[in-house]
């Protein structure tokens, strides 16, 4: 089985929002033994590129998907491991979250897309963590919600270690 490594930020503005893309389901990415909706609320990121680092592949991806590249990086919260089939093809999935605050109040832009993107990315949105908590969306990671208001509520003391989701 082959295997995909990824890179997503946790992108947090002056308010603690996070900022989430909205994707189209495309079927080729299943899941198994899990529903696949056809909406669902992403953060930013996606696949690293051939000698490409993790955190490389951040800010790569932060900027494709969203036009923001003034952020402050933090470290690497989360780690997450899954079994899926793509295009039918069994592939070990692994990523790693890593945080990110906005230094100023830049407009998120679709401009850097790469080719493809645009039809799968409905929109861009910042939640508050009562608005990720009250809504019924499919948010990815599961557990958003609380895994995020950890690190909101963590006052610089985060741990040294990712915390390696388990879903």
């Amino acid at each position: 089985m082959r295997t995909r490594q990824g890179a997503r930020i946790v992108l947090l503005d002056r308010d603690e929002r996070v900022l989430m893309i909205q994707v189209r389901n495309d079927g080729a990415i299943v899941v198994p033994g899990q529903p696949t909706p056809e909406l669902c609320w992403i953060m930013p990121g996606g696949g690293l590129e051939p000698g490409e680092s993790f955190l490389d592949a951040a800010r790569r991806e932060l900027f494709e998907e969203t036009g923001l590249s003034g952020v402050d990086w933090g470290p690497c919260l989360w780690t997450r491991d899954r079994n899926v089939h793509w295009s039918g093809e069994p592939v070990h999935m692994h990523e790693r979250y890593f945080l990110a605050r906005v230094r100023d109040d830049a407009a998120v832009s679709r401009d850097h897309l790469q080719p493809g993107e645009g039809d799968a990315i409905i929109e861009h949105r910042w939640w508050s963590q009562a608005e990720l908590a009250a809504t019924e969306a499919t948010l990815r990671p599961p557990g958003l919600p609380g895994l995020l208001a950890d690190v909101v509520n963590a006052n610089g003391r985060l741990p040294s270690e990712p915390l390696a989701l388990d879903v």
